[in-house]
């Protein structure tokens, strides 16, 4: 792999997507810069009071910002086929982790919801690193639904109810009815 085309405005390959794909990589790139430049300007007199460094919050989301287009540069480059293989065990694992933030002293609190799971310095919300999986799943799951037997069609019925009720849990109403909206 080039290491180049993990860096998305190198990526040679985007050349041969749909046009749709393309329009929507570039939405996607503006709406990630257009919060960059409202994260700066929202955050800059706080960074310079709390951390005398008015670029502290704005340095710190370019990482991440550079982490996850590398990660979705991999993502996009992997055969459909092979992330559907395992989207059922990322959205398992990721249930577990909703569950864990329920546990008292686990799971992180603030704002009376205990939506986190600190791993050393960094907090996850699962309940947001779920969504791609759950789409995935669902849209495998429906998709062959005809083709499956009722055991395997309530058994799922019944995972997809514990990722809402698991996050209703904690509480977070939008992302539940979101999920919701996405088996939909």
């Amino acid at each position: 792999m080039n290491l180049r085309n993990l860096i998305p405005i190198f990526d040679s390959s985007v050349s041969s997507w749909a046009l749709e794909a393309r329009l929507l990589r570039w939405l996607t790139l503006t709406w990630l810069f257009i919060g960059l430049i409202m994260l700066f300007s929202a955050s800059y007199a706080v960074a310079d009071a709390r951390h005398d460094d008015g670029l502290y919050y704005f340095k710190r989301q370019i990482l991440w910002v550079f982490a996850a287009l590398i990660i979705f540069n991999i993502l996009v480059n992997l055969p459909l086929k092979r992330i559907l293989g395992i989207a059922h065990w990322f959205l398992l694992f990721f249930l577990c982790l909703i569950f864990i933030t329920l546990v008292p002293g686990l799971g992180k609190k603030a704002f009376e919801a205990a939506r986190w799971i600190a791993i050393g310095p960094i907090p996850i919300q699962p309940s947001e690193l779920i969504k791609p999986f759950l789409v995935l799943q669902s849209a495998r799951v429906f998709g062959q639904w005809d083709k499956l037997s009722w055991g395997v069609r309530l058994s799922w019925l019944g995972i997809f109810s514990m990722v809402l009720l698991g996050i209703l849990a904690q509480p977070n109403l939008s992302t539940t009815a979101l999920c919701g909206m996405t088996f939909g």
